[in-house]
C-alpha cells in the first residue's frame, strides 16, 4: 500500500490518474499554506500514521519551507524534488523555470485553486464587503504588483471551464496579461504509481530528516496563490 499525502489543490488531478497498485490518499487543506510552520506540523502528524503501508509520497514541494525539518516515518518517504504544486501540475520543473524565465512576474493558477475554502476571490469579496470595492482593489493591487501576467494551467479538471471563466475576470481585475497553457500529468502520475527515482524526487530513509539544502533548487517568487 502505497499513502499519498497531497494538498487538495491537486485532488483532482491526482484522483483521475489510474492507480497500478493499492493507493491511499490524504488530502490537506490548501489553506495551512498560509501558516508554513502549521501546514508542517499537520503533515508531521500524518506522517505518524504509517500502518499498513510501504511507503509514503508526500505531494507537495518545498511549499514555504513547509516540508524542512520533517522526518520520514517507520517507512521510505518520496518528497517531489519542487518548490511547490505548480511544476507538478505542468509536469516538469525545468518547463516552470523557463516560464519564470520569460517572465519572472508569472502568477500562476489552477482549477484547483480556486476550489478552497480561501480562494483569490473570496478574500478580494471579503475585503469588498467590509471595506468598499476601492480599498479591495487597492489591496489586490498591492499584493500582486510584482506580477505581470496570469497564466491559467488547464489540467482537465472538471469544472474547468467555470475556473477558466473566472481566471480570465481576476486578470481584468488586476490589469494582468492572461494566458493558459495545458498541464502534463507525467510527474502526477509518477506521484502516484513511480517511479520515484531520478531528478524528479528525493527519497528519505526511515528516520531520516527533511531539509531544504536536499532540494538543490533556487528560492521562487512567494506562492500568493495560498492566500
Amino acid at each position: 500500500m502505497t499513502r499519498i499525502i497531497a494538498c487538495e489543490v491537486m485532488r483532482e488531478e491526482l484522483l483521475a490518474v489510474p492507480a497500478a497498485h493499492p493507493v491511499e490518499f490524504v488530502f490537506v487543506s490548501m489553506g495551512l499554506h498560509r501558516w508554513p510552520d502549521k501546514l508542517r506540523e499537520e503533515l508531521r502528524a500524518l506522517l505518524a500514521e504509517t500502518t499498513g503501508v510501504e511507503r509514503v509520497v508526500l505531494a507537495f514541494g518545498l511549499c514555504g519551507g513547509a516540508v524542512a525539518g520533517l522526518a520520514a516515518p517507520g517507512v521510505p518517504l518520496l518528497v517531489p524534488r519542487a518548490h511547490d504544486c505548480i511544476p507538478l501540475l505542468l509536469g516538469s520543473r525545468y518547463t516552470h523555470e523557463s516560464l519564470m524565465a520569460e517572465e519572472k512576474g508569472t502568477f500562476f493558477l489552477s482549477g484547483g485553486w480556486l476550489e478552497g475554502e480561501r480562494t483569490i476571490f473570496s478574500e478580494y469579496r471579503r475585503v469588498r464587503d467590509k471595506y468598499g470595492e476601492a480599498k479591495a482593489k487597492r489591496v489586490m493591487a498591492e499584493m500582486f504588483d510584482a506580477y505581470r501576467r496570469l497564466l491559467f494551467i488547464r489540467t482537465s479538471h472538471p469544472r474547468e471551464d467555470e475556473h477558466v471563466a473566472t481566471g480570465q475576470e481576476l486578470a481584468l481585475l488586476l490589469g494582468l496579461e492572461y494566458r493558459e497553457l495545458s498541464g502534463r500529468r507525467a510527474w502526477l502520475a509518477r506521484i502516484v504509481n513511480g517511479p520515484w527515482d531520478g531528478d524528479s524526487f528525493l527519497e528519505f530513509e526511515p528516520g531520516s530528516v527533511v531539509s531544504e539544502a536536499d532540494f538543490g533548487i533556487e528560492a521562487a517568487m512567494p506562492v500568493l496563490q495560498g492566500i
